[in-house]
């Protein structure tokens, strides 16, 4: 059996971010999708189920796409070029619930948000200083170091403490 983890959990849902754009790209010969959209070229909803994408739905700077396996609602962030490989705690979380067969190890929210919090405090996600302010993750290793924000990772390590010693008190522990 394949230990499966949060990571892999993340890079699926970016892989399935890619195929959903790569379908528009390749149908409608366009670069920025939601541009696409805002022209006109395609509906804000819909179905293209010849290229495997069974509903589709375009929100704000975001898509949510069912495929026939799974949903990737996902948005895009602008560095200035649009960037579709971001995640965070709510998409993950609803990313896993709609395929709860295929992660069977992570219908636990609080574990998805454990290891959600772990991989921050680890420094192998973070939150990108930009602009256009965004509440998306992406890895950090495809970040430029000038972008990268770490007030998050500081904040959740603070945030943590302060919650166990709330633990501690409750229960009595030193």
């Amino acid at each position: 059996m394949i230990n499966i983890t949060l990571l892999d959990i993340i890079k699926d849902y970016q892989t399935g971010a890619d195929k959903a754009v790569l379908i528009f790209k390749n149908k409608y010969n366009v670069n920025d999708i939601l541009e696409g959209w805002h022209s006109g070229i395609y509906e804000q909803t819909g179905k293209l189920v010849d290229e495997g994408l069974y509903f589709y739905a375009f929100h704000g700077i975001g898509l949510a796409a069912h495929f026939k396996d799974k949903i990737v609602d996902f948005d895009f962030a602008y560095f200035p070029e649009p960037r579709h490989d971001g995640f965070d705690l709510w998409r993950l979380t609803n990313f896993i619930q709609n395929q709860r067969n295929k992660y069977p190890d992570y219908n636990n929210k609080e574990k998805i948000e454990r290891e959600f919090n772990e991989i921050i405090e680890n420094g192998i996600i973070a939150k990108p200083k930009l602009e256009n302010s965004t509440t998306l993750y992406f890895f950090k290793d495809t970040l430029t170091t000038e972008i990268i924000n770490e007030a998050p990772r500081k904040n959740n390590n603070n945030s943590q403490k302060k919650s166990q010693t709330w633990w501690k008190k409750l229960l009595g522990y030193k």
